[in-house]
């Protein structure tokens, strides 16, 4: 099974609430390009998970345009979310390959835990990494491949 990962394009300063930052005209840019890089490999995307929070529901959005699949909101994709909860509820996801998009330090614990390889993958802002494994549990995927957005 495939799990692809992305966290959120560059985001506004914080300035209120942070579950209300939007992206920046750079973090779409981030997206977008993500996307142009990856399109064979998110073109088997069968679900999109996407945290409620603005940013990371804009950045669901541009990829659910290009996909024309939607996106359903998962409150447990928040950044502070242990992941033992996620791979809980990767355990009864039904469709795969599958796209979560999220925030730090989550998306880093995932694929960081999920390879067995604490802070080996950085994931900055838009960036795409893609795993493999037959069951989602630390240290049982192999990272298949990782795409940083252009500088």
């Amino acid at each position: 099974m495939q799990l692809l990962i992305l966290r959120h394009g560059e985001a506004e300063p914080m300035v209120g609430e942070d579950s209300e930052r939007q992206l920046t005209d750079r973090g779409r840019a981030q997206v977008a390009w993500i996307c142009d890089q990856r399109a064979d490999e998110l073109a088997q995307v069968r679900a999109i998970w996407a945290s409620p929070f603005v940013r990371t529901q804009q950045t669901a959005q541009i990829v659910s345009g290009r996909l024309r699949q939607p996106v359903e909101t998962q409150p447990l994709l928040v950044g502070d979310t242990d992941p033992r909860e996620v791979l809980e509820a990767l355990g009864r996801a039904a469709h795969f390959p599958l796209l979560l998009v999220s925030h730090q330090p989550l998306v880093g614990s995932l694929v960081n835990g999920l390879c067995g390889s604490p802070g080996a993958h950085p994931m900055g802002t838009a960036s795409l990494a893609c795993l493999e494994s037959e069951v989602w549990a630390d240290g049982c995927a192999d990272l298949s491949w990782l795409q940083h957005p252009e500088a």
